[in-house]
């Protein structure tokens, strides 16, 4: 993005503790970014599940035939009910916040009654991800491309440590001098 942070990024809050993070998705056929047609492919819209335990994202057979998408291909899927083998599709990810992302291979499946995608670690892969429960609230945050690592062992050691002289005993205790053990 010219002019901008150099990343793309949405936030989903929940109101309560989430057991499932599921998002707004439209999703349409693929296109070349660097000269995107005039006018956009049209577009399907749907919820979608951000599924970390799925390598790959997938959309419904029902998506995949309202989008008259043409298979570039055909993969073995491994699901929960055993595996079989799946049309594959190339299309194009449009997430909450303006986020999106282009040329996404993904399989199909029978749709589920509260989603009609799955966004999986092909996708979330190339970004960074957090979901928090502060207040009891889950929250999820996305951005594209990487930028920074989310570290909280640092985080908490740069607090616990917060004010330790390099000379003093390691608040750990270990019984080393701080700079011996986590000051170095």
């Amino acid at each position: 993005m010219a002019g901008g942070p150099g990343f793309q990024a949405l936030t989903i809050k929940f109101t309560g503790r989430a057991g499932l993070i599921i998002s707004n998705l439209d999703v349409s056929v693929a296109y070349d970014q660097g000269a995107p047609p005039d006018p956009l492919p049209p577009r399907a819209s749907t919820k979608a599940l951000w599924d970390t335990g799925a390598s790959k994202s997938v959309v419904s057979q029902e998506l995949a035939k309202a989008l008259n998408l043409i298979p570039v291909g055909a993969a073995n899927v491994h699901h929960a009910g055993g595996s079989s083998i799946s049309p594959t599709y190339l299309v194009h990810f449009y997430l909450p916040n303006g986020v999106e992302i282009g040329g996404v291979i993904v399989t199909e499946f029978p749709a589920k009654p509260n989603f009609g995608a799955i966004i999986g670690m092909d996708v979330i892969a190339l970004g960074d991800m957090s979901i928090t429960n502060v207040g009891g609230r889950t929250m999820m945050s996305f951005r594209t491309p990487p930028t920074a690592s989310i570290d909280y062992v640092s985080e908490h050691d740069r607090q616990l440590f917060a004010g330790t002289k390099r000379n003093a005993p390691c608040p750990c205790g270990s019984g080393e001098k701080f700079k011996y053990c986590h000051g170095k």
